[in-house]
């Protein structure tokens, strides 16, 4: 698969509402054999060793018991993806070069210091912005159909 068909597919994923609030819900998942293998999984945080959780944007204003399926945006996928492994790897390795520059006994200990403070930096304001990112809903996959479970 390509770079460019992976930014237009869309993954979905069936799970059951456990929560829902201010258009926001938590979704239960099941794990299954795909997980191992799914390019979505960072967006699931593991929950029970049986289960994942997602949290979505609920434009349909569900309820807890309600079966859900979800979008997840393959564009979304690849920015996270690239956020959280491809500036990484380019911070470590200019953290490398910098340091080979500038440092003149030890070069390869303390450059790669440098590169570890450096992505030790840019990891701890990727913490801080997700933080704040979770009040942001148009960043969350999206409910797309319901079937309302009635007791």
């Amino acid at each position: 698969m390509t770079a460019s068909n992976m930014y237009t597919e869309e993954l979905y994923e069936e799970g059951i509402v456990k929560e829902a609030k201010d258009g926001i819900a938590i979704i239960s998942i099941q794990d299954s054999e795909k997980c191992g293998e799914c390019t979505a999984k960072i967006y699931c945080k593991p929950g029970r060793s049986d289960e994942r959780s997602l949290i979505v944007r609920d434009p349909y204003g569900v309820h807890p018991g309600d079966k859900v399926r979800v979008v997840i945006k393959g564009s979304k996928i690849l920015s996270a993806s690239f956020l959280l492994y491809g500036i990484p790897v380019i911070i470590l390795i200019s953290g490398l070069l910098i340091g080979m520059q500038i440092f003149n006994n030890n070069k390869e200990l303390f450059s790669t210091l440098l590169s570890f403070g450096f992505i030790s930096i840019y990891m701890f304001f990727v913490f801080i912005f997700s933080k704040r990112n979770t009040q942001n809903a148009s960043s969350y996959p999206e409910i797309t159909f319901v079937k309302t479970i009635k007791n």
